[in-house]
């Protein structure tokens, strides 16, 4: 099937490379952000970048810097700027961005805006001297920010994968020569030198600096009612891949799962679905748990959660960067107030 798809992606990576040589000559325009950290990726699905951009702006924080986080809010029902607050709805500002607000609160400013340079614009109209952190702007060439990140995850990296429909990248690999670092996401917490050096010497050649990183879990949290001890979970999650918080959770417990599609947009019947498999589970020592994410998607049920009796609970993550001295110091390098 892969080579019926071949002439297809020929086309489309014939498309992206003259559009892109249109930006590299300046026939198109790109608009320079100062003080701005843009984090992308080139291939589709989870890469990381959410947990990166949460990670830049707790380093800015705790610099004194005023991050300000701008999406373009995926799956959203809603066109234009937005300022995300705590209680917005998620199908108006997206579940990303709504979790970045809810995790921040009034420390950050949060927005959705699928117009960049506009965003961008109206944010510094209200806060001249923030660090504007773009998520997932790679592919939005209309803005230049004064960083480029690039995140790449450890178990699929992009030197692996193809170009789009035969593979999953957007761009073809030479557009890793754009950024100014790349970052190796979802690493085991503790990586062999020999794998260290594999996974360098395969991005060596793009001549940027390279980072890793690892996913780090802190102690699970109730939505609804809390327990006093967890044997059994029964994981539901709506994102693109789910393993490796299922091996997380399986040290430790013992899990069942449910898995919908990135983004899934809970129903009703979804949430009864689940309290029905739950209804095997011995309700004293058990919990339904989901992630972050997916917790601001299903927020609007909390009622119907509830009123069942079951434990729902959430698992918050967060990402360490292996060399975080050094990556600091590029970002202070790139931005005047880090």
């Amino acid at each position: 099937m892969r080579y019926f798809l071949l002439p297809i992606s020929w086309i489309y990576v014939s498309i992206v490379s003259i559009r892109n040589l249109f930006f590299d000559f300046q026939i198109f325009h790109s608009k320079n952000i100062d003080n701005g950290i843009g984090v992308g990726n080139l291939s589709m699905g989870g890469t990381g970048k959410s947990p990166l951009s949460v990670y830049i702006a707790e380093l800015i924080l705790r610099n004194q810097g005023e991050p300000a986080l701008l999406s373009r809010g995926y799956g959203r029902k809603t066109r234009g700027f937005i300022e995300v607050n705590e209680d917005s709805l998620s199908q108006c500002v997206g579940d990303e961005p709504l979790m970045f607000k809810q995790r921040f609160k009034e420390k950050v400013g949060v927005y959705v805006c699928e117009n960049r340079t506009l965003g961008s614009k109206n944010i510094r109209g209200n806060s001249p001297k923030s660090t504007i952190i773009f998520d997932d702007v790679f592919q939005h060439r209309k803005i230049k920010p004064s960083l480029s990140i690039l995140t790449t995850p450890y178990g699929d990296p992009f030197y692996t994968d193809h170009i789009l429909p035969v593979g999953r990248l957007r761009e073809p690999r030479i557009s890793a020569h754009r950024t100014d670092c790349i970052v190796v996401t979802k690493c085991p917490e503790t990586l062999s030198d020999e794998d260290y050096i594999k996974v360098k010497n395969k991005l060596s050649k793009f001549s940027k600096p390279i980072f890793f990183s690892h996913i780090e879990y802190s102690g699970m949290l109730p939505i609804t009612k809390a327990i006093q001890s967890v044997k059994n979970i029964l994981l539901v999650t709506g994102i693109s891949d789910p393993s490796h918080l299922i091996e997380h959770l399986e040290d430790k417990y013992e899990i069942q799962s449910i898995s919908f599609p990135d983004h899934h947009a809970f129903t009703k019947k979804d949430i009864e679905k689940i309290h029905e498999k739950f209804g095997i589970f011995d309700p004293k020592e058990s919990i339904i748990l989901t992630t972050e994410k997916d917790k601001v998607r299903l927020s609007k049920f909390n009622g119907l959660m509830s009123k069942n009796g079951a434990s729902w609970y959430y698992q918050p993550m967060s990402i360490r960067v292996h060399d975080e001295a050094q990556f600091e110091s590029l970002i202070k390098k790139h931005v005047r107030k880090v």
